[in-house]
C-alpha cells in the first residue's frame, strides 16, 4: 500500500525540529508498526486522499527536555490550539492523559494508559478532513514552547 504523512504533521515536525534542532528523535514516528496495523490507529494509512493514497494522521514526538523539547509543553500547546478551535487537531496524548473535543479539550485519563502510557513521547493526531490534515498553516511552535516569563509583580 502506498502511503504518505498528512502535510499538517510534516509542517509541525519541521517547526519542532527548527525549535529544538538537537533533540532526540528516538521515539518519533508516523507510520504504525505491526502492532498498530492490527487495530484502529491514526498511525495507519486508513484514510485515502483524492489520489487513493493512504494518509497517516498521527505523529509521535520524543520527550527530550535536555535536547530542547519538553513534550509536556508541546502537548499543552497542541491542546490549547484544539481548544481555541484549530480544526487540524483531533486529539493529543501525553503522560497517561488525552485531550480532545470529547471532553471539551480538558485533560482526562487515557483509557489505554496501562498498555501505552505515552511518557516517552507525545502523540498528536489530526483531522480526517483533507482540508485540515493537509493544511500547511503554521503551528506557532516558537510562540507556544518558548519559556514563559516569570512575573516580577510585587504585592
Amino acid at each position: 500500500m502506498t502511503w504518505r504523512v498528512a502535510e499538517s504533521l510534516l509542517e509541525l515536525r519541521e517547526e519542532i525540529d527548527a525549535f529544538a534542532p538537537d533533540r532526540s528523535t528516538e521515539f518519533d514516528g508516523t507510520i504504525g508498526d505491526e502492532e498498530h496495523a492490527g487495530r484502529k490507529s491514526d498511525h495507519n494509512p486508513s484514510i485515502k486522499d483524492s489520489n487513493g493514497t493512504g494518509v497517516v494522521r498521527a505523529l509521535d514526538v520524543t520527550h527530550d527536555p535536555a535536547g530542547g523539547l519538553d513534550a509536556g509543553r508541546l502537548a499543552e500547546h497542541i491542546r490549547e490550539l484544539g481548544a481555541s478551535g484549530d480544526k487540524r487537531v483531533s486529539y493529543v496524548i501525553w503522560n497517561e492523559r488525552i485531550a480532545s473535543p470529547k471532553a471539551e479539550w480538558n485533560w482526562r485519563r487515557y483509557p489505554l494508559a496501562k498498555e501505552s502510557p505515552h511518557t516517552g513521547h507525545v502523540h498528536i493526531s489530526v483531522s480526517e478532513d483533507p482540508v485540515d490534515y493537509d493544511s500547511t498553516d503554521p503551528w506557532d511552535i516558537d510562540q507556544g514552547l518558548k519559556p514563559r516569563e516569570k512575573s516580577t509583580r510585587t504585592t
